[in-house]
């Protein structure tokens, strides 16, 4: 057919549509030609790397010369966003440097245990230098330094241990109390199979000494403490080149669960116990914390001196403490936070953490009677006392004088309903439980699983009340029954 078009007439160049069949470039490509490679059809025909792709247009012709891994992130996962240099804060911020200072992680130096610094390294000299086996049982409430401390004085006495094997184990990473024999074979290199008689061959046969520390010891509970039992008689087999370090919370393990050792007053290990901290030695833990990062006019002197006041009349936990300050000083950095977001011409501000602060975090952890309590250690919070009420209600209606987590915080929650005062979740639970543990009133025996551990009463029923100091709500409790 002929072309109606004038031979004069302009001819108007429409972009062509490239097709995803295309395997190569027009020959002729100006600079401005985008690549097919770049453009994928559709979201879901993408090719490999176009979720690094630009789309060609006036705003993206001034990041030429900007490179694509500096602009776009791989994934909204992997964006990373520094938040001391967005603007509210400057880069270097007295918050973010306090609350590295305040971590709950081993410490380079250890403050307050001079004495059962040297009853440990006395310890090492006696008997694993000079080749002589023997056992020793650290004993102390969560939080009171007990590995902290041990492993210092491990740490220093390197040159000392130079020619002794030392092994660590960690109990709570085991699934079961006899998987201890197989991993001590494999870190001794023992062979496989038969491992309890293999290692203990070994451990009576020629060699250096083998210094074993066994971390959380009491997670090696097991049916007749067969497996405790059976630890805690190597060092004294003849020919024997163990040297045993036990640490657990419990201050009557080897008396209570392994009386046997008591008729064999050769196989008693050495005791010490690490007792709660005191009020002066909290506070100085927190401002020597302080003073390395310079983060004193961060958190208030009286604030301090407060929280460890509190602490220590609960439990003595440095932990806890050190969680406590930690807190408040997020807290008020929250608060400055929003006020910069409010009023940005106000500029960046490091508020002080004063004694406010921590009362709201000491309310949020112990309950409401915590921040306002004398601090004599003789007046329980609210959440504790409902605690010890539903394990004396589940003991007097069941056969097992030990219940697990899980149970007895179903039946918590119940008698919150029921007494319209407000619960806690089980992860407060368990903090409640050992909180009651440092008291001496509950025993816990932990589990791989938070809610399958073991919570028993360690103090008769009639001492219940005197402890508790309120006669009346444990009257109306246990009256009315289990909810």
């Amino acid at each position: 057919m002929p072309s109606t078009r004038s031979q004069n007439q302009p001819t108007l160049q429409f972009p062509r549509r490239k097709s995803s069949r295309l395997g190569s470039r027009p020959k002729n490509s100006s600079e401005n030609a985008v690549d097919v490679r770049t453009i994928p059809l559709s979201p879901r025909k993408s090719n490999v790397g176009d979720s690094l792709a630009v789309c060609p247009s006036p705003r993206n012709s001034v990041l030429k010369n900007t490179s694509l891994s500096e602009r776009l992130p791989l994934s909204p996962r992997k964006r990373t966003v520094n938040y001391l240099n967005c603007g509210l804060f400057p880069a270097e911020s007295g918050y973010q440097s306090v609350k590295q200072a305040l971590h709950t992680a081993v410490p380079e130096r250890l403050l307050s245990r001079e004495a059962e610094r040297a009853a440990i390294v006395s310890f090492l000299e006696n008997h694993v230098v000079a080749e002589k086996p023997s056992s020793l049982y650290i004993s102390g409430a969560p939080g009171t330094g007990k590995t902290a401390c041990l492993n210092c004085v491990l740490q220093e006495q390197k040159a000392l241990l130079k020619g002794v094997q030392t092994v660590l184990i960690n109990c709570m990473n085991l699934r079961s109390s006899h998987a201890i024999f197989p991993l001590l074979g494999e870190r001794l290199g023992v062979p496989k199979g038969n491992s309890e008689a293999r290692l203990e061959k070994l451990l009576t046969s020629s060699g250096p000494t083998v210094l074993l520390v066994l971390d959380e010891m009491d997670q090696l509970d097991s049916k007749s403490q067969e497996v405790l039992y059976t630890i805690f008689e190597w060092p004294y087999l003849p020919n024997s080149r163990v040297c045993l370090i036990g640490i657990a919370n419990a201050l009557d393990l080897t008396d209570r669960i392994l009386p046997r050792l008591q008729a064999k007053p050769h196989c008693r290990p050495k005791l010490l116990n690490f007792p709660p901290y005191s009020r002066e030695e909290l506070n100085a833990i927190v401002q020597d914390r302080l003073t390395q990062v310079s983060g004193e006019g961060v958190l208030d002197a009286a604030a301090v001196q407060f929280c460890a006041r509190k602490v220590s009349a609960v439990s003595g936990d440095a932990r806890k403490a050190l969680d406590i300050c930690r807190r408040a000083v997020e807290i008020v950095e929250a608060d400055d936070r929003s006020k910069m977001a409010s009023e940005p011409a106000a500029g960046p501000k490091v508020s002080r953490v004063s004694v406010p602060q921590v009362a709201r975090v000491l309310t949020e952890v112990y309950g409401d009677r915590m921040a306002s309590s004398s601090g004599d250690g003789e007046s329980f919070p609210l959440q504790q006392k409902l605690l010890v009420c539903c394990l004396l209600l589940i003991g007097r209606n069941g056969k097992s004088k030990e219940v697990q987590l899980g149970k007895l915080c179903e039946v918590y929650s119940k008698l919150c309903k029921q007494r319209q005062v407000g619960g806690v979740g089980q992860s407060e639970c368990l903090s409640l439980c050992s909180l009651l543990e440092s008291r001496g009133i509950f025993t816990l025996k932990k589990a791989k699983e938070a809610r399958l551990t073991k919570i028993s009463l360690k103090i008769e029923e009639r001492d219940v009340e005197n402890a508790l100091k309120d006669r009346t709500l444990l009257g109306s409790i246990l009256a009315a029954g289990l909810p």
